[in-house]
């Protein structure tokens, strides 16, 4: 799959990389998911259900992670279940889509 013939093809795919362009390091599978939930969801990052996480997770390790690797937008190691955006000019196209805010409503 070429990053040309094949753009990213799903919001969570999208949100993923959004999300590890926070950090400046590798980030842990369970973090990037609680992180992708919490922007799906519009809810602060520490509010995320361990069950959210957990499924965000496994989608992220078996779908959408290795698209993204074939693509060429992160590294991945599977074994610390560590991963990073790759320095890619193209990232850019894929992640810089209009959003709203966060709004977190205060009771």
């Amino acid at each position: 799959m070429s990053v040309e013939s094949e753009p990213i093809t799903t919001a969570r795919q999208r949100v993923a990389l959004q999300e590890l362009g926070r950090f400046a390091y590798p980030v842990e599978l369970r973090t990037l998911a609680a992180y992708v939930v919490a922007a799906r969801d519009n809810v602060p990052v520490d509010t995320v259900s361990d069950e959210a996480r957990k499924r965000t997770a496994i989608r992220l390790h078996h779908i959408d992670i290795p698209e993204l690797i074939e693509a060429g937008f992160v590294e991945y190691d599977p074994e610390s279940r560590m991963t990073v955006r790759t320095d890619t000019h193209t990232n850019e196209r894929y992640t810089e889509i209009e959003t709203e805010s966060r709004r977190f409503d205060v009771a």
